[in-house]
């Protein structure tokens, strides 16, 4: 079968072709997901900005898509986790939405009597789906980050998303249950708090991006740049103009593409200085 345009051009950007949907295809497009779309809300900034333009803030797929090759975006939870659920459909996968805790989606893959999870939107290393419901013992991880999905001894029926970092826990106010699948139009309302002053993801700059072929993950958290290496070693700068801003996506996050610039305006539009020291730290 013949995959629509939107979806062969969403496969090269990846970097891989199709497939029949098994479980190491879905291996295989977890990991170029994560390796070739940054998590980042420069482009939710930019579509906030525009919004009575274009009259959206989660883009259609084929703009989407196509913004990917033009402007080098990838998006937040609520753009990447739909529309990659959106291809894995068009691959022949069955799945699901599904919320955790009150901010958040991630997907629920059904393969062979089995469910999975996957995660193109938390910039966490979800480089394979997880078998949540049989490993109580998964670990993701990858250089400082772990992430466990396990099940919460408060709810039945309910798993618990549970970061760490550098072996501490981080957050674990993630919630889900996996009988309580949802389409992505469910999220309207949510999506539309998320655009709303003072939202989570409108009060600073954040782009990540996993850098497999260099052993390295990058994060920009306003002007603070950390470069962590998988052998444990993390390398900070502080950056003080928009042009290192800049500079910093061409020559070390390979994302020429990203207006960063005028993410940086817009936040600025909102009152967030992102060269304010204080703010480096309170994200």
């Amino acid at each position: 079968m013949t995959l629509p345009y939107w979806a062969q051009r969403y496969l090269e950007r990846l970097g891989i072709e199709q497939e029949p949907p098994t479980l190491s295809f879905l291996e295989k497009v977890c990991r170029a997901h994560l390796n070739a779309v940054p998590f980042e809300n420069i482009s939710k900034l930019l579509y906030l900005r525009d919004f009575e333009k274009n009259g959206f803030h989660i883009p259609p797929i084929d703009v989407y898509v196509e913004n990917m090759f033009q402007f080098d975006y990838g998006g937040t939870c609520y753009t990447n986790n739909s529309h990659a659920l959106t291809l894995l459909k068009e691959l022949g996968f069955i799945g699901y939405h599904v919320q955790l805790g009150s901010s958040h989606i991630g997907i629920i893959i059904e393969l062979d009597g089995e469910r999975w999870y996957a995660d193109f939107g938390s910039a966490s290393p979800f480089f394979k789906p997880v078998n949540f419901e049989k490993d109580h013992d998964n670990l993701t991880a990858y250089d400082i980050e772990e992430i466990r999905i396990v099940p919460d001894p408060n709810q039945e029926g309910f798993y618990r998303f549970v970061r760490y970092r550098d072996g501490k826990v981080v957050k674990d106010d993630w919630d889900f249950k996996p009988d309580e699948g949802k389409e992505f139009g469910e999220f309207t309302e949510t999506v539309a708090q998320s655009n709303k002053p003072g939202a989570f993801f409108l009060t600073h700059l954040r782009c990540h991006h996993y850098q497999l072929e260099q052993n390295r993950t990058l994060s920009l958290i306003n002007n603070k740049l950390s470069i962590k290496y998988d052998d444990q070693r993390v390398e900070e700068v502080m950056l003080t103009t928009r042009e290192e801003v800049k500079e910093v996506m061409e020559k070390e996050f390979h994302l020429p593409n990203l207006p960063v610039k005028e993410a940086i305006d817009v936040l600025g539009e909102l009152g967030v200085d992102v060269f304010n020291r204080e703010n480096a730290t309170k994200v």
